[in-house]
């Protein structure tokens, strides 16, 4: 395979820990690697990395040859940090422990945990153009022209890295970024987002009504997934699932709410919840055969999307502070009022979502006798006024339940022409490789193309990358057929 360097250096990516926040280690070893092959890595405030890397022997003479801009800079682009996500029955410290890869009919992946090849695949590609002398018949070295590599932090936590970047800092005239999940997709455009953030601020009350039992109810088993790529999907929320049944619990069997949580990332679809509640003691087999029967019922709804759902109950030690009724009431209503899921596919691209809605994490905390309940939600929509509108209708729904609401992480959508020179030299090479035409289209989940594009305004951008399945959960894979397609039109490309 043309692209054993690249799996290799893939491989060796996935020994060092690199969730999001916690880089340094990745950070050492790219610029570690860098530096073996005699170049300097230039890093900025903020961590990103960029790398310049001069044309192979010979370019010059066979640019003119193809009547070609020598001295053209391309830059490649990937973010090197990647999404923690484990099952809950997998003992896992994504900041220590290397993550454990098998392959499994064609696909590689991790076990019991997201795999990071969102953007690992794109990392390891950049990493393995390096020069490093040890080019064979098996891998051979890759021509090129000027090349820059530019290695972006944070991404999937709001894009902090590309953010904060100097625009000055680039020299390309072109820019291919390598964090799109489908192969043979070449993309055009992306849609933006912004955070919206509800905050519940309580004083909580002391003891539980007498007679009453504690109960924990625990949701799981749902596959989450990225909350763009994913949405349309149809899987559960495991936030609005409990919301569902702890509200229908306050109604029918005067449930008091003492703790709920859900939720790991903001752009991850929740696989997980819990609640602590407590019941008079008269009706807990009730509601503990009614959590059975929703247990059944979220398995019948989800047949097919998402089926290993498990929702269960058991009796526990009762806590020493509740929630106010009327604030109970108020976070339980605004949760179950808030927009989730797909909002509304874009009129121009058929099949594609143009705007949708994440809920994305609910935590409370305390702090003596005051408590706090935080809320994160992402809208994503490739139209700026839809972006604004959803978010203002949800922003409704928390102000009218009493919360204070802010927006955050903010940024634009992107989109590029796809007759524009850039496109048509990949399209072209795509199909003179592989003999069939490369679908361009619009992908709906940020990409930090808008807001390069933003800071670059004459920088040509496209975006591609191998066929990755279920980012941001432990179900992600990556075809490992995609990688050496994805790598050979690279290879072309540059």
């Amino acid at each position: 395979m043309l692209s054993s360097r690249l799996l290799s250096e893939f491989r060796a990516l996935c020994q060092v820990p690199h969730p999001s926040g916690h880089l340094d280690a990745m950070r050492q070893y790219i610029i570690g690697r860098v530096e073996q092959a005699g170049l300097m890595a230039m890093v900025d405030e903020v961590g990103n990395i960029l790398v310049e890397v001069p044309a192979t022997e010979g370019w010059a003479e066979k640019a003119q040859r193809q009547q070609r801009d020598a001295k053209s800079i391309t830059t490649l682009q990937a973010h090197i940090d990647m999404v923690p996500q484990a099952n809950h029955d997998v003992t896992f410290n994504f900041l220590t422990d290397p993550l454990q890869l098998r392959e499994v009919e064609g696909q590689l992946m991790a076990t019991g945990t997201t795999l990071g090849a969102d953007n690992g695949i794109g990392v390891a590609a950049m990493m393995a153009l390096l020069p490093d002398g040890t080019a064979s018949a098996d891998a051979p070295a890759v021509e090129h022209g000027p090349l820059e590599l530019l290695f972006t932090v944070d991404e999937e936590v709001g894009m902090a890295g590309v953010r904060r970047m100097q625009p000055e800092w680039l020299k390309g005239h072109q820019l291919l970024n390598l964090d799109t999940e489908q192969e043979g997709c070449l993309m055009v455009g992306c849609a933006g987002a912004v955070d919206v953030n509800a905050s519940f601020r309580y004083k909580m009350e002391r003891g539980v009504p007498e007679g009453d039992r504690a109960v924990l109810l625990t949701l799981g088993g749902l596959k989450g997934g990225h909350s763009g790529m994913d949405i349309h999907l149809g899987r559960g929320n495991a936030c609005k699932l409990m919301v569902r049944f702890v509200k229908h619990a306050v109604v029918s069997f005067e449930v008091r709410l003492a703790r709920l949580e859900g939720g790991g990332v903001r752009n991850a679809i929740p696989r997980e919840a819990s609640a602590l509640i407590t019941v008079p003691a008269e009706v807990v087999d009730e509601l503990l055969d009614e959590v059975a029967y929703y247990n059944d019922l979220y398995a019948y709804e989800l047949r097919g999307v998402d089926e290993g759902v498990s929702f269960t109950a058991q009796v526990t030690d009762l806590p020493d502070y509740l929630l106010p009724e009327e604030v109970q009431d108020d976070i339980l209503n605004s949760l179950e009022a808030a927009p989730d899921g797909l909002f509304r596919y874009s009129p121009d691209l058929p099949g594609v979502v143009e705007t949708s809605s994440n809920l994305a994490t609910v935590s409370m905390s305390q702090e003596g006798e005051f408590g706090h309940c935080d809320i994160v939600l992402l809208v994503r929509s490739m139209n700026e006024e839809m972006k604004r509108a959803l978010s203002s209708r949800i922003q409704s729904c928390f102000l009218l339940g009493g919360a204070r609401v802010g927006f955050s992480a903010a940024y634009s959508g992107w989109e590029q022409s796809p007759l524009s020179p850039l496109p048509q030299r990949v399209v072209a090479a795509y199909r003179e490789l592989f003999g069939t035409q490369m679908q361009v289209s619009s992908v709906h989940c940020g990409l930090e193309c808008g807001i390069l594009h933003d800071l670059c305004p004459d920088l040509s951008i496209v975006s591609f990358g191998p066929t990755i399945h279920h980012p941001h959960s432990p179900e992600e894979s990556v075809e490992l057929e995609s990688i050496e397609r994805f790598w050979r039109l690279l290879v072309e490309i540059i």
